[in-house]
């Protein structure tokens, strides 16, 4: 029996394109993210969700968080994905602790690398609130807009989504 033939190419069945042309679907290239945030829980993308507001014609940070991954296991195997969100200040720096979302607990450090919130900044923080607030001035929205960012490998800001809708915000 011969190798088989790899592929990254998805192919689209029938079934897919009942859909419509309007399926949202883009096949980007991985994202490595910074030293900084692989330390803190490398086995996932942990993206940074700042939400920015218009008032007056001026463009502001409302809230920020870092968003973590997590793996919970009783059988040594991923039972469950889950995550953990920490709060930011306007700086960058997170909070003492985070929230399980799973559980809602509040935790001091990471559950599998016991990473420590307290005392720790986000890299960057500046060029990723800048990067918010500018794509938030050229969407031209006199309203609320949440972004999930992440960061590259080298300290670049990445859009991984954004979301107007006011009642899904935080």
């Amino acid at each position: 029996m011969g190798a088989e033939k790899y592929s990254t190419e998805f192919r689209f069945g029938e079934e897919v394109y009942n859909f419509g042309r309007d399926l949202p679907f883009q096949n980007d290239d991985i994202i490595v993210q910074h030293s900084s945030l692989n330390k803190i829980y490398p086995y996932a993308l942990n993206t940074i969700h700042l939400v920015t507001y218009c008032e007056n014609n001026t463009v502001s940070l409302l809230s920020g968080s870092l968003e973590i991954g997590t793996v919970e296991s009783i059988s040594g195997f991923a039972d469950e994905i889950g995550g953990i969100s920490c709060g930011l200040d306007h700086q960058g720096n997170l909070k003492s602790y985070a929230y399980d979302l799973n559980t809602l607990e509040k935790i001091y450090k990471h559950p599998q690398t016991r990473f420590v919130f307290a005392g720790s900044k986000i890299p960057h923080f500046d060029r990723l609130k800048s990067f918010a607030i500018n794509l938030h001035i050229n969407n031209k929205v006199d309203d609320v807009i949440s972004w999930k960012l992440a960061l590259n490998s080298n300290g670049q800001p990445i859009l991984i989504t954004s979301l107007r809708e006011k009642e899904n915000l935080l």
